[in-house]
């Protein structure tokens, strides 16, 4: 009962400040802004609308009143969903007043420029004269001036500067063909907590003027991101919240800099590694040769938990690792889908790192002269288990890594020592779908109006802000898939809510089944924060504010772009895989 009148207790102050804070307007004024395109500038005309709260989103979930511990419970709940309309209202309140930045526009001028859909075709079997290729490449983005106290940590926004390296920050690509005339498919991922789509596309963009320079065909461009906590901040978000709060306001309404003052090394930063990012691919495409190509699904779930306690060992995703063979006998490359926090290595110390995914990769280097790629699962808060880190003999500054020394290792043992003895048919399917998505939390949008974050937003027909973002599908020998999914995926989303036994924090029922088997004959495995972040991605049933501090059983409603992405997301997803075979 103690923890829940400690909850009660600062509930109720919080939400007591906010009351004292937001006037009652605030609460129940919403300003509806209607764009105009006038000489390629957004303006708005305000209408004052009274809006009573959802009553049904207040009181939803609540259980059976049987006990005091019980009334507690429900009357937390009540304060949170309370706290969850005073904050929306106000920020987006705070939103349509907020100047937007340059270059907003309307949902009708969007081009989709640098979205590419896929493969014109899907193929169940190989045809005369496939066979695979794979070029791999990996690079370093930290820059040679790291150590200048200029660059942020993408970590949180607490401004953490980073003083020095611990162990790397790097981009790794693979490019991969079937030789079909379809068209090659590049998987890039960097060292970071995410990428957002504006940046993809930036990539992209040099990429494709390459191919086209050298007749080279390419259907697939995919970035995505490990989710590490200790790299460079490649998006933003760790980076003079503020600062960029205040100036951007200004400078959005009468465009005094093209970049703030005093942040020229993060705006550095971000070009350099996409940069590096086309220099890897650049070079993998160079480094590509004909093999073979292997599968094994891995259990990790030794070295894998759910923070929140609801997922099961049994029940953490597999790592999904294919496997190829050079023909040359050169250099293996293993791809692996592990769904796993990048968490072991403490921002705290201002160096930066990847946490276990450099010693994964080092593993393999060394033990089996092969190279590595990983791809983040749908992750949640799936971290590190079992895992203490032996510090005998060490000094401090080594001590500091090893806990994420041994998760790394660890990794690497189980996916070296994998039966690859599934070999799959040279067949390659990618397929895409660009979308907008809405975001029913405004603190995104607001993200996006200070540039913490640089996505591209639009205005739809009803004057709603949007963002520019996609899906995808990635298929191997017609056995096994990546989903491609934006955002921070929760496991649950993608492998149905069996699997935290139907715990729900508004009562009702997640609509979707795993789509572990959402394509016939094909065992499917997501793929997170792929071409985009837009924060987590929850199920539409246990999404609730300020998760963390809640306790037990929810997540963050802060960093997502609302309540109902789960199932925005899962629905475009399958009629992209519906298209896709029809």
């Amino acid at each position: 009962m103690k923890r829940y009148v400690k909850r009660f207790i600062s509930l109720f102050m919080c939400l007591a400040l906010m009351l004292s804070v937001c006037s009652a307007g605030a609460l129940a004024v919403e300003y509806k802004a209607e764009p105009k395109v006038q000489s390629e500038t957004v303006e708005y005309d305000y209408d004052f609308s009274f809006e009573l709260p959802d009553v049904n989103s207040i009181f939803a979930g609540l259980a059976p009143l049987d006990s005091f511990d019980t009334f507690l419970a429900n009357l937390t709940k009540v304060l949170y969903n309370v706290l969850n309309i005073v904050v929306e209202k106000l920020v987006k309140s705070i939103c349509n007043v907020y100047p937007d930045p340059a270059g907003w526009d309307t949902i009708d001028n969007y081009g989709g420029e640098n979205f590419l859909p896929g493969r014109s075709t899907y193929q169940t079997s190989a045809g005369d004269g496939n066979y695979w290729s794979l070029g791999y490449a990996s690079r370093s983005i930290i820059p040679e001036d790291v150590e200048n106290g200029s660059y942020y940590i993408g970590r949180d926004l607490m401004n953490k500067k980073a003083v020095g390296v611990y162990d790397d920050q790097r981009i790794r690509v693979t490019v991969i063909d079937d030789n079909s005339g379809e068209g090659a498919v590049v998987l890039g991922v960097i060292d970071s907590l995410g990428v957002t789509s504006t940046d993809v596309r930036s990539i992209r963009a040099g990429v494709l003027e390459y191919c086209k320079a050298n007749n080279i065909d390419v259907a697939s461009i995919n970035i995505t991101a490990t989710h590490c906590h200790s790299g460079l901040d490649t998006q933003g978000v760790s980076t003079e919240f503020f600062y960029k709060l205040f100036a951007n306001g200004l400078n959005n309404k009468y465009q005094i800099f093209d970049e703030l003052p005093f942040l020229e090394a993060p705006t550095y930063f971000k070009q350099y590694f996409i940069e590096q990012s086309i220099l890897a691919i650049k070079e993998a495409f160079a480094d590509a040769e004909a093999g073979s190509m292997y599968f094994s699904s891995i259990d990790a779930s030794e070295f894998i938990e759910d923070k929140r306690g609801l997922v099961s060992k049994e029940d953490i995703p597999e790592i999904a690792s294919l496997y190829f063979v050079p023909d040359s006998g050169s250099e293996v490359t293993y791809i692996s889908d592990i769904s796993c926090h990048p968490t072991s290595f403490s921002a705290s110390h201002n160096l930066v790192g990847s946490d276990y995914i450099y010693y994964l990769d080092q593993y393999i280097k060394e033990n089996t002269g092969g190279n590595f790629m990983m791809l983040q699962g749908a992750v949640g808060q799936l971290s590190r288990d079992n895992i203490v880190g032996d510090t005998t003999g060490m000094d401090e500054y080594e001590a500091w890594g090893a806990s994420t020394k041994e998760l790394g290792e660890n990794f690497a043992k189980l996916i070296v020592a994998a039966d690859y003895s599934v070999e799959l048919d040279p067949i390659l399917n990618a397929k895409h779908k660009d979308i907008m998505v809405s975001s029913e939390n405004s603190i995104l949008v607001l993200a996006c109006e200070t540039k913490l974050v640089n996505n591209t937003v639009y205005y739809d027909e009803n004057g709603e802000p949007v963002m520019s973002s996609e899906i995808g599908y990635v298929e191997f020998g017609h056995k096994v898939g990546f989903a491609l999914f934006p955002g921070e995926f929760y496991p649950e989303v993608f492998w149905g809510a069996d699997i935290i036994g139907g715990t729900s924090w508004d009562g009702t029922e997640w609509q979707y089944d795993s789509l572990a088997n959402s394509v016939d004959g094909v065992s499917v495995y997501a793929v997170c924060l792929a071409n985009d972040a837009i924060g987590y991605v929850l199920t539409d049933n246990n999404f609730a504010f300020m998760g963390h501090i809640i306790g037990e059983g929810t997540s963050d409603e802060v960093l997502s772009a609302g309540k109902h992405i789960g199932s925005f997301l899962v629905g475009e997803y399958l009629d992209l895989v519906d298209d896709m075979v029809k």
